[in-house]
């Protein structure tokens, strides 16, 4: 257990550490702070923090710098701060989403590269399990004599197109019948759909038409379920300085890998997560990642990631996320 004193002197050391780059020294801490104790007394209680392992000393410096430990105390404050503090949540998705013609990749690539602008830091933005989104209509149109596009109409507003090649010969009245039947028995068990495929159809020739939708459809919600955007990937690696240079290798071998998606999938709720170092991975050091849940409405959520150095401006992170809705 620490005291009063001793765990803002971590704070201290923590935001002058994350302002200045460089380990701090009870000098500094007394000049930014204008702290009412001696240097001393500063030193001392850096000391002990030091033999807590909140702090760590290098042999080139007098100053400390945070350690994990260090951060981590630092942030869960933070995180029980924000917990009981009301925030004007803003519906940035909706309007991104009406801004770009209710195309949801576009609006969620929007998002990533806005959220990074904002935080000064990489960002990641996985788009929403479709699997929970319900298909309001189905609507297929001939083309021409060898492409139908297929119209999918969401719950959440959205409109996709999907391209069919195929030489069926079949009036717009019939297409019209399959796309009604689609959108009516579309998100029933698969065993239930093929039997209603087969009571429905005229022929052999609708039935394999019909199923070949079917697994489009299923295919691309697989698919763009799990999509990820990327906002400012080049803000990582400003953030990472001579000293730490040698783990930007494996933070983007970790963030182009499936295990980011894990990590990612485990968000449960609205409630923001701060994972440091090797606790997101046993190979990394000196990077943190800040995740919440975005929602376009209640039913339809995906997760944010922010991504970012251990000396990484938390406060402003987690301000920033707990007023995304």
């Amino acid at each position: 257990m620490i005291t009063d004193r001793q765990l803002s002197i971590l704070n201290a050391i923590v935001e002058d550490y994350v302002d200045l780059g460089q380990p701090i020294g009870s000098k500094t801490l007394i000049d930014r702070h204008h702290l009412d104790v001696s240097p001393a007394t500063i030193r001392n209680e850096m000391k002990y923090l030091e033999e807590l392992n909140f702090l760590e000393k290098t042999h080139s410096s007098s100053g400390r710098s945070p350690s994990e430990e260090g951060f981590r105390l630092y942030v869960n404050q933070l995180l029980k701060n924000a917990s009981h503090q009301k925030h004007n949540k803003v519906q940035r998705l909706n309007q991104l989403l009406i801004e770009n013609h209710y195309d949801i990749s576009s609006a969620l690539n929007y998002f990533a590269n806005e959220l990074s602008m904002k935080s000064q830091y990489a960002t990641l933005v996985v788009r929403p399990d479709h699997n929970k989104d319900i298909i309001n209509n189905i609507h297929l149109i001939r083309a021409n004599q060898s492409i139908i596009i297929m119209v999918i109409v969401y719950n959440s507003g959205h409109v996709e197109h999907l391209h069919l090649h195929s030489y069926i010969d079949l009036g717009n009245d019939r297409l019209i019948d399959i796309s009604n039947f689609i959108s009516q028995h579309y998100s029933e068990n698969n065993f239930n759909l093929k039997s209603k495929i087969k009571a429905f159809v005229n022929s052999n020739e609708e039935e394999v038409f019909i199923n070949n939708i079917v697994h489009m459809l299923n295919s691309h919600l697989h698919k763009q379920s799990n999509s990820i955007f990327m906002g400012g990937k080049v803000k990582l690696i400003d953030a990472l300085n001579e000293s730490n240079v040698s783990s930007i290798q494996p933070i983007l071998q970790y963030l182009e890998s499936e295990r980011i998606t894990e990590l990612l999938e485990d968000i449960s709720s609205s409630e923001i997560n701060v994972k440091i170092g090797k606790e997101i991975d046993e190979s990394l050091s000196d990077i943190s990642i800040v995740t919440s849940q975005y929602h376009f409405d209640h039913s339809l959520k995906g997760q944010i990631a922010v991504i970012g150095p251990t000396a990484m401006h938390y406060q402003n992170v987690i301000q920033l996320l707990n007023q995304i809705w």
